[in-house]
């Protein structure tokens, strides 16, 4: 991996030893995102995920600096990554400090070097009609929102990490009558993708990928589960869906001419009644804070808000 740009200043915590992040720092990294999550919330197994992991410590070298303890423990980290387009130059920063070495100035050091290195990158990309820096975390708390807005980040968007526990009887909700279901097969793709385009594209900000992006976003997805996956139709038209992954909601849509008659949650009770069936302990899924309809229906059936994700932006960089 190659070398971040020097330290702009000497860091706090003068203990820690900084370095380079490199590949064989990956179950450190991952051990500090869980502590993370651990105390602010939010869900536990991305601190495996490979997607976000890579953030961090891939085979692409990018700028990532962490900080360790006088025994090698990873306690606070950050990385900047460049996605370059024609329309737009982003850099996406990601960052973690362990609960018990915040509040000592180490936020405000690895913002202003992941800053300073996102300016490096965008300096040096191909001309772009718009420069971005933006944060991608898993676990926005107020100390968070207070140090982005001082760095001079907006929420993008944000959702909330919801879980429900699969304790005792859970809830039950029948599905609206002449519905017939489906589980999710490859002859039944297209039409799983009719429902979810035609469920969200009503949706502030939507912007509708193609019929066979969505479709391998699923089905590529080493921890899809097509038995939990299923599709509603009416006459012979999709009114409704949903796709799971074990322990894990992922996508559950109405028609909006279908929304008010209990569709949705009869998908989410079927998905619970049956993980807990095969043993599962939990069921997660995130929300965008702007749908309270849906917040309030996934309450109803047992659902308690764990957390919150997101992601914050600072536009106009062309001066960088």
């Amino acid at each position: 991996m190659t070398n971040p740009t020097p330290l702009l200043s000497p860091p706090p915590t003068p203990n820690l030893l900084w370095r380079p992040l490199a590949s064989a720092d990956r179950d450190a990294v991952s051990a500090l995102i869980a502590a993370c999550i651990a105390q602010d919330g939010g869900i536990p197994f991305i601190a495996n995920d490979e997607s976000f992991l890579e953030q961090f410590v891939a085979d692409v070298p990018h700028p990532a600096l962490g900080g360790f303890d006088d025994v090698g423990q990873l306690v606070a980290c950050a990385a900047a990554r460049l996605d370059a387009e024609s329309e737009e130059n982003r850099v996406t920063l990601v960052g973690n400090v362990h609960p018990a070495y915040r509040r000592r100035g180490l936020g405000n050091f690895l913002m202003t070097w992941a800053i300073a290195q996102a300016q490096a990158l965008l300096a040096s990309a191909p001309q772009a009609e718009h420069n971005a820096i933006s944060i991608r975390t898993e676990s926005i708390t107020p100390d968070a929102e207070t140090l982005y807005a001082r760095f001079q980040f907006t929420q993008a968007v944000a959702s909330n990490v919801m879980r429900h526990a699969l304790q005792g009887a859970l809830p039950t909700a029948p599905f609206p009558p002449d519905i017939t279901l489906a589980q999710w097969s490859d002859a039944l793709a297209e039409k799983f993708f009719e429902a979810f385009h035609a469920s969200f594209r009503d949706r502030p900000g939507f912007v509708a990928p193609s019929a066979q992006e969505w479709i391998s976003c699923q089905s590529d997805d080493p921890d899809f589960s097509p038995d939990l996956s299923w599709l509603a139709s009416h006459a012979g038209q999709p009114v409704g869906f949903i796709v799971c992954a074990p322990r894990w909601l992922s996508q559950v849509g109405v028609r909006p001419e279908w929304r008010g008659r209990g569709l949705g949650a009869a998908f989410v009770a079927q998905m619970l009644q049956q993980t807990q069936r095969e043993g599962g302990t939990e069921v997660l899924l995130d929300v965008n804070v702007n749908n309270p309809t849906a917040t309030r229906v996934y309450a109803r059936l047992g659902f308690e808000v764990v957390g919150r994700r997101g992601r914050y932006v600072r536009k106009s960089e062309g001066e960088f």
